[in-house]
């Protein structure tokens, strides 16, 4: 690493007008790094940092750097104001650490001084592969047994110290005298600032550290964090008057505790180095140091931690440099920004990672050379158009193999090693595959990680509890394919805007390949090469590690909701690897993609795909490695750990709740129980005979079983002998933690499932989903994954998101089966609904003149698919293995695809209400309007109403009686002046009730068009059905059904692989066709029909939201709620400028439609989903957040439960109803509310600080309660007077009492307005209070 310490310049040349804005630019190696501009300053002070990575390779005695002082311009190109070179040989020699570099003076493009000079300081720490200096305090790179205290003290080898080091101590001495001759000899002030970053590898599970730092005897420590990686980021400031001579021999401690634990060993690690090490140092400060944390009373103990620091000594006068506070660990040399303690040494190792191969390398190269070749009768190979290489990266070492050219599945066959210190701090090995470009920059395909962390153990934890001494392993990983993810793998000739995601920067969006590697792990001793090839037995050995086998996947898709807004057709694509993946060729097509669909309105704020009883079904097949072993163990283990969780749950609750000690313990019992129950009853499974098994597979097990084993003693060591139950919460929260971690496995060589929605041809947003949790085992009912054969909900989200998730492009409702071909049978149990398979096509005609024919289709065939890009014929269409045409051709209209207001149904009901009046105890007749609507507007006779053409009267007129009414259908009301009609109706009839009415419903039928065609008005438009004067294209859906040869039940559709057929014709001229035209265009088409949907009738009961986000200026929102179910949302009122609305509102769903089994749908029912919005008069409505609550479902109405908030569940009750429609939380759910007086004595108020640089001077106070709000009077004068003109606030309020549940009590918010001029009034100092009085009336 080279630090240069650009410190400042005097004597700048003046400009015509004015003084010049100057800007330091130091070139190093062509890489070029800039200060900040000063604006106006001849004599500037910059005091900045600027770094230089070396990447490994050690300064020689030619490098030099470039200065150049510029004057900075907005606009327009920087004027050269002076430039020097800087000669780095004493650094590069060795013989220097820190060049100081004083008045240097600059000079013009001519050579010729300018009068202006300039301080440097550069500062060089050499790489790991260097000659060390003995004599600097001891860096990560120093080498073993020459570790220096970081005083400067030498502590060397045994033996007699050698004269070089002798010489270095004396020149290490003379570097501090003049470091700090300039020091009077007499008490002045100091500042010493410390800033902790961040620490990572903790020793312990289930911890929560915190720093203490003490110099000078003050001490401060960080906020307490939880983890083993924790980031802290807080400055502690320490201000002395002392001697410097004193100040120096101060010690700076570092110490990290386990705050969590109270015994006496929660130390967890120590450092300590003095105060004149880092005055001594550039610039005198450390920045962004690791130190390495050990037992103070061991130093032989090892590592304990690290610690990211950084340290200055800031004198009298004494700027300090800027930190850069972004700083990319991926590219630090970590080791030699190391410190270590005296008495600690690290061991060299040798990380010897295989690169076999790799697959599925995405196209990275244009393809204008390939269609060159292919136009003058060269082969076009579009496919292989990428040169791969690999790049390891650790610790800032990097290693690259060969690079293969014009090759999708390279093969390397090379061996990287990596010499580091062990252990190393560093957590990961990061592996980028590169395409190799001649002319510009490589560009990254995919990037992944090996987190040393998983594939390694210490073992001391657990050696301590269970004895064995082999449960500890050095890194250790494969033979095992590692998954790219990254940018979606289409290629274009344009910039990628996901390109960061091909760099490891955010979740990838596609599947980029596979890379074949394996690691192991040395101690001493270093490899003679660093890149050398693999040995021909070991590449013979990983040939058993790619036996494949076939898998089958299954995507029934259930619903598609919460679209934001309607735009082209949407379809859904599903792929595992490149599977499945419409957009390339490599694999057969599959019936991977979803028929396009049109969204439909919801009637108040989103859209839906009305795919109603007929869901559309995607299956695939794919080759992958049995790994059903090690998948296997993480669903059973992650089957114990949601058991847990729910238990633990309502262990908690139980606790808040403050229920009797014996109800307490009864749930408490229940929880150990179950869990000591579930790890005798479920084991992991034995390696005995599994295929693809590695050393990896084996450490693994036995450190599962251990831990596993260990949680089971301490399970029933807690039964036994605990006294105090509330007190074991954090053993069994640590037990969870320890559960999650196990389930973590790091050789999960299966590919995510990838599900994507897609508008025409772009993709708009994705959801991966890991391959285990819909995988189906035989091994068990708990080793099945968690959704596997469920129904689940799934919120797709946009690539690169910088919302953060806070829009959802959409909602889908999936059922996901994923299994092995020989398995495939198991699926029947799974599936729902009756399954069809179709083969399809689109006849296209144009209007000439008239008449309709083929005459006109510029551009489209007669016969094509739904795009109209690629050519079909009937007589062409060929079965798949296995299938059979069951009917001949015929004609289905899609309905999906029609852009008409009733475009998708195909029935429409009508009703009309029959009206009669009488006098109080007369006989009802029929008055002057007999036949009405909903609203009593008049309508027209029953037999009045025509039936639209293509439709037809199902039956005759009926009287509706599934409602509030009686036997015959009569609902009764009293009309009250000046009203002329009912406001509310009753069923039961009463003498004073002077009119009734009811409903007459009567259903249509659409037929349709019997030829089924669809119109546009151009080629490419959206189509309707019904024909208008300006249409002039038309087609329609030709379908035949296919059936198995073999009755296998629903699993017959996995045997669908393959198109079903194209033009022989096209095939014969040679013609190519792009890979949008050819996939899924022609592959069979699957869906799902349903015979019968139930009917679900949905609550939502909103009572109140808290602490919501201030999104207008007055520092409150004006907050309403979208709630979603399905295809259906509501919205609640509007409140106005409130944090904490109270809605006491119930949404009510009627007539919900679900189609599939109610069983499945009680164990997964669709989620609710909850949006919060802040109203806005002017722009778009912001929105607040959003929350996801699943819902009560209750599948026999005669079990009555009494729910309560929070928990939203669904009860049948009568309501009272609020103006509007809108309903109240019912008695029972509603919290016990009372009318409450709160009195606030408010004085004044005091030591206000500035609000927008300027003196808060006319402040008012603002107190909030139960969505009511009252303000003070404004004092006039803070200086004058800080007391309000009266002390007492009063409100009158509803608020909650206290719950036994404590689910819900009411707060007081309070605030302060500053009043300014021209009107101006702004909420500041916004606070929660704990206590106050109120007076109940």
């Amino acid at each position: 690493m080279l630090r240069v310490i650009v410190e400042s310049a005097t004597g700048l040349p003046k400009k015509k007008l004015g003084s010049p804005d100057p800007i330091v630019s130091v070139t190093f190696k062509d890489e070029k790094k800039k200060t900040k501009s000063i604006d106006n300053e001849v004599n500037p002070v910059w005091n900045e940092v600027l770094e230089f990575d070396l990447k490994g390779v050690p300064l020689d005695s030619g490098s030099q750097l470039d200065v150049v002082v510029k004057d900075y311009e907005t606009i327009g190109k920087d004027k050269f104001l002076g430039s020097t070179k800087v000669s780095l040989r004493d650094l590069a020699s060795g013989k220097l650490r820190s060049l100081p570099c004083k008045n240097v003076p600059l000079v013009n493009d001519n050579g010729k001084g300018i009068g202006a000079t300039i301080d440097l300081v550069v500062a060089y720490d050499p790489p790991a592969n260097a000659v060390p200096n003995p004599n600097i305090p001891q860096d990560g790179n120093a080498a073993e047994g020459n570790e220096t205290v970081p005083d400067g003290a030498q502590s060397g080898p045994a033996g007699a110290p050698s004269s070089t080091g002798q010489a270095g101590a004396l020149r290490q001495r003379l570097n501090r005298a003049q470091s700090r001759h300039r020091l009077a000899n007499k008490p002045q002030d100091f500042q010493i600032r410390v800033r902790v970053v961040e620490a990572r590898q903790l020793s312990g599970n289930n911890i929560k550290p915190v720093v203490k730092v003490h110099v000078c005897g003050q001490t401060h420590r960080t906020r307490i964090k939880k983890g083993n990686n924790p980031f802290f980021d807080e400055i502690f400031f320490y201000n002395v008057h002392m001697l410097p001579s004193d100040l120096f021999e101060q010690n700076i401690s570092f110490r990290v505790y386990n705050s969590y634990s109270l015994r006496a060993d929660s130390l967890m690690g120590e450092f300590m180095l003095d105060v004149g090490y880092v005055y001594d140092e550039p610039a005198h400060c450390v920045m962004r140091k690791w130190l390495l944390l050990n037992d103070p009373d061991d130093s032989s103990s090892g590592a304990k931690g690290y610690l990211k620091v950084s340290l200055f000594v800031v004198g009298t006068g004494d700027e300090p440099p800027v930190e850069k506070r972004e700083s990319n660990d991926d590219q630090d040399d970590i080791e030699s920004n190391l410190l270590l303690p005296a008495g600690v040494t690290l061991r060299w190792a040798t990380l010897s990672l295989k690169v076999f191969r790799a697959e599925d390398v995405p196209q990275m190269d244009d393809a204008f050379i390939q269609t060159l070749k292919g136009i003058f009768g060269g082969e076009e190979n579009k496919k292989n158009l990428v040169d791969p290489f690999l790049e390891a990266h650790f610790a800032g070492k990097k290693l690259c193999t060969q690079i293969i050219e014009k090759n999708a599945n390279p093969e390397w066959n090379q061996v990287l090693n990596l010499q580091v210190k062990f252990p190393s701090m560093c957590e990961r090995i990061k592996l980028t595959v590169f395409d190799w470009d001649r002319l510009t920059g490589n560009d990254a395909v995919g990037t992944t990680y090996l987190n040393l962390t998983k594939i390694a153990s210490s073992g001391g934890e657990i050696e301590a509890d269970s004895g064995e001494s082999q449960v500890g392993f050095l890194p250790v990983f494969g033979p095992c394919y590692i998954n790219l993810y990254g940018s979606p793998r289409e290629f274009t000739g344009l910039p990628d805007p996901y390109e960061a995601l091909n760099l490891g920067e955010g979740e990838g969006v596609a599947y980029r390949g596979r890379v074949l590697v394996e690691l192991s792990t040395k101690l001493e001793g270093k490899a003679d090469k660093a890149v050398d090839s693999i040995h021909s037995d070991d590449i013979l050995v990983v040939q058993k590690y790619q036996r494949r086998r076939k898998y089958c996947l299954c995507a029934v898709f259930h619903s598609a909701s919460m679209i934001q807004e309607p735009g082209e057709p949407i379809q859904f694509e599903v792929s595992i690897g490149n599977y499945g993946n419409k957009l390339d060729t490599t694999c057969k097509p599959l019936a991977s993609t979803t028929q396009y669909s049109c969204a439909v309105f919801d009637g108040n704020h989103y859209y839906y795909l009305p795919w109603a009883n007929t869901k559309p079904v995607v299956v695939l097949t794919s080759f992958w490695e049995d790994i059903g072993h090690r998948l296997d163990s993480v669903n059973i283990i992650l089957y114990i750990t949601r058991r847990l969780q729910s238990n633990l749950d309502a262990f908690k609750t139980t606790i808040l709740a403050k229920v009797p000690d014996s109800q307490l313990t009864e749930v408490w019992m229940k929880l150990l129980n179950q869990l000591i129950e579930d790890l005798d009853s479920f084991p992991t499974p034995d390696l005995e005979g599994r295929s693809n098994l590695t050393s990896l597979d084996i450490q693994i097990k036995k450190l599962r079983d251990s831990a596993l084993t260990s949680i089971k003693v301490a399970a029933r060591r807690m039964r036994e002998e605990a006294r105090e139950i509330p007190d074991t919460v954090p053993d069994i929260e640590s037990w969870a933690d320890k559960l999650n971690q196990l389930a973590d496995e790091p050789q999960n060589s299966m590919p995510d499932v990838i599900i994507w929605m897609l508008r025409g041809e772009k993709r708009v947003a994705y959801s991966r989903i890991p391959a285990h949790q819909i995988l189906y085992s035989t091994y068990s009912q708990q080793a099945c994954g968690q959704h596997c054969g469920q129904t689940r909900t799934i919120f797709l989200k946009y690539p690169m998101d910088k919302t953060k998730g806070l829009k959802v492009p959409v909602q889908v409702r999936v059922n996901m089966w994923l299994g092995l071909s020989a398995h495939e049978k198991r699926f029947n149990a799974f599936s729902e609904g009756t399954f069809s398979v179709f083969a399809e096509l689109y006849e296209n005609q144009a209007k000439v003149f008239g008449n309709w024919g083929t005459t006109g289709l510029v551009g489209r065939h007669k016969f094509s698919d739904v795009t109209g890009k690629l050519k079909l014929k009937q007589e062409y269409f060929m079965p798949p293995r296995g299938w059979k045409w069951e009917s001949d051709w015929f004609i289905d209209p899609e309905k999906a695809l029609l852009t008409e207001a009733d475009a998708g149904h195909t029935e429409f009901m009508d009703e009309v209400f029959q009206n009669e009046s009488r006098f109080p105890g007369g006989e009802w007749k029929a008055p002057s309007e007999p036949y009405t609507d909903v609203n009593g507007e008049k309508n027209r006779n029953p037999k009045e109403f025509d039936c639209p053409p293509g439709w037809t009267w199902e039956d005759s007129w009926t009287v509706d009686i599934n409602r509030a009414v009686d036997d015959q259908g009569w609902e009764y009301g009293v009309t009250i002046p000046p009203d002329d009609k009912p406001r509310s109706w009753v069923p039961a009839e009463k003498m004073y009730h002077v009119h009734r009415r009811r409903r007459l419903e009567l259903s249509e039928i659409d037929h349709g068009d019997p030829e089924g065609w669809e119109f546009s008005s151009l080629i490419g438009w959206k189509f309707h059905q019904n024909e208008r004067s300006s249409d002039s294209f038309r087609r329609r859906r030709l379908r035949r059904k296919m059936a198995p040869e073999d009755l296998l039940g629903a699993c017959a559709i996995f045997q669908l692989e393959g198109a079903l057929g194209v033009d022989t014709e096209d095939k014969e001229k040679g013609s190519k066709e792009d890979a949008t035209k050819l996939f899924g265009a022609n592959t069979p088409t699957v869906s799902c029909s349903f015979d019968r949907s139930y009917m679900y009738h949905l609550r939502v009961y909103l009572y109140q939201a808290r602490n919501l986000t201030s999104m207008d200026k007055d520092s409150f929102s004006d907050p309403y709620a979208h709630v979603s179910f399905l295809h259906f949302s509501k919205t609640t009122e509007k409140l106005r400028a409130t944090l904490n609305p109270t809605w006491d509102q119930t949404l009510i769903f009627n007539d919900v439609e679900i189609y599939g089994d109610p069983k499945n749908v009680d164990a997964n029912p669709p989620d609710v989903v909850l949006e919060f919005y802040d109203s806005d008069q002017v722009g778009k409505d912001e929105q607040l957040g959003r929350s996801v609550c699943v819902p009560l479902v209750k599948l026999n109405s005669s079990i009555d439960q009494t729910p309560r908030l929070l928990w939203h569940p669904v009860i049948q009750k009568v309501l009272e109803t609020k103006p509007e429609n809108l309903y109240m939380v019912p008695q029972g759910i509603r919290p016990v509310v009372q009318l409450t007086a709160v009195e606030i004595l408010a004085w004044g108020l005091r030591n206000m600080k500035t609000y927008q640089l300027a003196a808060v001077s006319s402040p008012s106070l603002v107190v909030e309660c139960g969505g009511l709000r009252v303000e003070s009077a404004v004092i006039k004068n803070m200086k004058k007077s800080p007391n309000f003109p009266g002390s007492v606030l009063f409100i009158k309020v509803v608020m909650m009492m206290s719950l036994k549940d404590d689910a819900s009590t009411d707060i007081l918010k309070v605030a302060t307005n500053v009043h300014r001029p021209y009107g101006h009034k702004t909420h500041v100092s916004l606070f929660l209070t704990c206590c106050f009085s109120i007076c109940l009336h």
